[in-house]
């Protein structure tokens, strides 16, 4: 049996952080921060799916382990795995000086936003929709 409530609770979590993104792209704020805040809401949202079918919550931050079981549930069509690892490696490699480390550009993290919105929205409907 779904457990419905769980899932929304990391879900209230993920739209917080899409939440702080949108703030900070508003005022124009380091590129790094809003990266690794559209991270953390896909990473929720994600992690929301292992909580809907009561499934132990992995402790990782990739998002590619995690869009490999979330895929088998949910269709996304519009999602690239290369932009699945490009925002992983915001969390995993953008928080630290050091010789991966990367400013995104404005317009990346723009690209990324809607792609972090349409995912939380996506899983949203479907925890709502059972």
């Amino acid at each position: 049996m779904p457990n419905k409530s769980y899932a929304l609770e990391w879900l209230q979590l993920a739209n917080r952080n899409l939440e702080t993104a949108r703030l900070l792209l508003r005022e124009n704020h380091f590129t790094d921060s809003i990266a690794i805040e559209l991270q953390q809401s896909i990473e929720k949202a994600f992690k929301a799916i292992y909580a809907f079918y009561g499934i132990s919550i992995p402790r990782t931050h990739a998002l590619p382990i995690l869009y490999n079981f979330v895929s088998e549930k949910i269709g996304f069509e519009e999602l690239v795995i290369d932009d699945i690892i490009t925002i992983s490696d915001y969390y995993e490699t953008d928080r630290y000086p050091g010789p991966r480390y990367v400013m995104p550009s404005r317009p990346e993290v723009e690209q990324f936003f809607i792609l972090a919105e349409n995912v939380v929205e996506k899983i949203n409907a479907y925890i709502n929709a059972e």
